[in-house]
């Protein structure tokens, strides 16, 4: 006779305790796949407002709108300088409104240009930012030429520049950012990524 090895019976109680056991783990790995979820879908949507800017998405403006803004910016000219006029080195930029729209820049030391280029269109498109803090105008069929250090004629890539606006129809408040989003302008620019208060019809030598 040998003695028989002594056998465990599970109770009811011990096999509820286990499913509740497994139940448990299985609600926590729900949750955490609620949590990623919920962080993956708010990542998406900061994503998505970012790329349509921090304003909303852009959208063209209005028939009458547009004829305002032309109207107010025709045959008007903005100089900025960065540090100063006078500085060496410096950057200058000129938003002109002449004669459709043109981007002058130049990166000079010393009195003497390094760098100098331009942008320019007859016409240009509007469109004004989502929440309406600001207006974009974009270059139609723009030329390009460059001065220094070499002379060429569209051998500037302008894809993406173009040209934000804000308090536009206020000549104290008005400033203008450069937008260069694929980084086709000229070193030692991109000019004015940030918003800056351009100084009218400056005298610019």
């Amino acid at each position: 006779m040998y003695d028989e090895p002594e056998r465990t019976r599970e109770t009811p109680e011990a096999v509820v305790a286990v499913n509740c056991g497994a139940t448990s783990n299985c609600n926590q790995v729900d949750c955490w796949k609620r949590v990623w979820i919920a962080l993956s879908a708010s990542l998406c949507t900061l994503l998505i407002a970012t790329s349509c800017g921090r304003n909303g998405p852009f959208e063209p403006v209005s028939g009458d709108e547009e004829e305002r803004i032309r109207t107010t910016m025709n045959g008007r000219s903005f100089r900025q300088f960065d540090p100063s006029k006078d500085a060496s080195p410096r950057k200058g930029v000129i938003l002109d409104f002449t004669r459709g729209i043109n981007l002058w820049a130049q990166y000079a030391r010393d009195g003497h240009a390094v760098n100098e280029w331009e942008v320019g269109a007859n016409d240009y498109r509007i469109e004004k930012a989502g929440n309406g803090s600001e207006f974009r105008i974009s270059f139609v069929r723009p030329n390009s030429a460059q001065s220094f250090p070499d002379k060429c004629a569209n051998c500037i890539q302008t894809s993406g520049v173009s040209i934000s606006i804000r308090d536009v129809f206020d000549s104290g408040k008005i400033s203008f950012k450069v937008n260069d989003p694929d980084g086709n302008l000229p070193l030692p620019f991109p000019v004015f990524k940030s918003w800056t208060k351009f100084s009218e019809d400056e005298y610019f030598d």
